[in-house]
């Protein structure tokens, strides 16, 4: 059995011209990826920043909150002694 192969050079040229159109799009895929993965990491450090300031937000609102709720209770109370003072 002989180790040599004959084929058309024609189809070889196809062969190797698909071959290499094989290639360029694989690079370009694998380009394709790299650039997903870098938006992805970014997006994902966003996302964590923007979770970050959401905590700082909401716990900045809650003592909104309580300040406002310990603001109405006096006002409240000063109403109520002001009354009192008023109807005696």
């Amino acid at each position: 059995m002989s180790d040599r192969v004959s084929v058309e050079r024609k189809e070889f040229e196809n062969f190797l011209a698909e071959n290499q159109k094989l290639i360029d799009r694989s690079q370009e895929l694998m380009n394709t990826i790299d650039r997903l993965e870098r938006e992805n990491r970014q997006l994902r450090e966003e996302l964590e920043a923007s979770k970050a300031k959401q905590q700082t937000l909401e716990s900045s609102m809650h003592q909104t909150d309580d300040t406002l709720r310990k603001a109405r209770s006096n006002i409240s109370r000063l109403i109520q002694e002001a009354d009192k003072r008023v109807s005696n």
